[in-house]
């Protein structure tokens, strides 16, 4: 009996700290830090990101997924994911690579209305999922774009 307590709170120790580190995902900053082109075809090339996260908390942050779309005078240029859970220790940044394939047709539209408004707005929609005990959660993310 009592070791069905102890492994009854070492499982509840446990999850609550999961849940406080995926929980932490809230309160990191995310900001685009380089972009790599490479792999160009007719039709398309293939662009590497890093995407720095800098964890402000106290404990450390953990990061499932990352999923986000870069738009151009509201035109979809491209979306990807991450890919494999990152871990940000507490008060430091951690950087991560994500790849896309970056196709031309969509340039173009973001190209062509540009000129048409003669303006470009550029940002960012990402999601930063985690997952817990109770499934998969999202919460809405801002990636700087320096």
């Amino acid at each position: 009996m009592i070791k069905r307590v102890c492994l009854c709170a070492i499982i509840v120790l446990i999850s609550c700290t999961t849940l406080q580190e995926r929980a932490a995902i809230k309160e990191c900053k995310f900001r685009l830090v380089s972009v790599r082109p490479y792999d160009f075809t007719f039709s398309s090339m293939k662009l590497d990101f890093d995407i720095r996260v800098e964890n402000p908390n106290s404990v450390d942050a953990v990061l499932d997924k990352l999923v986000y779309t870069f738009y151009a005078n509201d035109i979809d240029v491209f979306s990807g994911t991450t890919g494999k859970t990152i871990n940000i220790p507490a008060k430091k940044s951690a950087d991560f690579p994500t790849t896309i394939t970056l196709e031309y047709t969509q340039v173009g539209q973001a190209l062509a209305e540009a000129m048409k408004l003669r303006k470009a707005a550029y940002r960012v929609e990402a999601r930063a999922y985690v997952s817990t005990i109770l499934g998969e959660v999202s919460y809405p993310v801002s990636i700087e774009l320096n």
